[in-house]
């Protein structure tokens, strides 16, 4: 079999094995959601989260099997160190970085776009995992503030969506994280995110995956935080600089 057979077979498997994952875990999340949600147990936001770290890191070691991405992880061991809330911050240039990041973090609360609620593979683990949508706004920066009160970490994309790369490098950072940041009091930890593909990008089709293995880098970089006086545009100019100019 020649090496363009083989890479095919390759793309084609791991597709399938692709589908076959995000079908399951949604399947799981749905079944387990409907029969303990109900019962308002407590930690079962908690037992969600380990669920889905759980799911996120096969999903990962799946894609390294079929050799189509890695991801090296700089500084990560700050995170633990930490004791208290606090907020989890990457740029966000493509949809995957979530699974990297949660197959790789302590399980804790994300905030995600209010609009994947309608979507089924999406909406069971949101509420399992007790996920925190970014709309309404007013909302989202309480119960995110409530969730670092207790001691919770919460992570969070400062860029709102995923990268718009004719844009630029990085889009715009919304003001939320240093609203909650600024009423919770807690630190923010960037999270800068590097990737030499394309996938999984503002307009790639989830489906097609990469012909060549894609290979990420996440480096934690030193906590900021923001200070009951500085201004949303003043704590989001140091985070920007953060993003841009920490090195690949």
């Amino acid at each position: 079999m020649t090496s363009d057979r083989l890479g095919v077979a390759r793309l084609t498997l791991a597709s399938l094995m692709s589908v076959v994952c995000w079908t399951l875990g949604a399947l799981f999340f749905t079944v387990m959601g409907a029969l303990l949600l109900p019962f308002r147990l407590h930690g079962v936001h908690r037992l969600g989260q380990r669920w889905l770290k759980q799911i996120f890191t096969f999903y990962v070691q799946v894609l390294g099997a079929f050799n189509i991405a890695e991801c090296d992880y700089v500084g990560f061991e700050k995170l633990p160190r930490h004791a208290g809330g606090y907020i989890v911050a990457p740029n966000h240039p493509a949809m995957w970085d979530v699974v990297f990041l949660l197959s790789r973090l302590e399980p804790m609360t994300c905030v995600f776009k209010a609009g994947l609620m309608r979507n089924p593979l999406f909406v069971g683990g949101a509420l399992l995992a007790g996920l925190i949508p970014n709309a309404p706004a007013i909302r989202m920066v309480n119960r995110a503030a409530g969730v670092l009160g207790e001691g919770g970490r919460v992570l969070f994309f400062p860029e709102g969506t995923r990268t718009r790369k004719r844009e630029g490098r990085l889009n715009p950072l919304q003001g939320s994280v240093a609203l909650v940041a600024r009423q919770a009091q807690v630190p923010v930890f960037p999270v800068v995110v590097r990737t030499d593909s394309d996938y999984l990008s503002k307009g790639w089709p989830a489906w097609r995956l990469p012909r060549k293995k894609t290979r990420l880098s996440m480096r934690v970089s030193d906590p900021v935080t923001c200070g009951v006086d500085e201004s949303v545009m003043e704590f989001n100019g140091r985070l920007r600089a953060i993003y841009l100019d920490s090195p690949a």
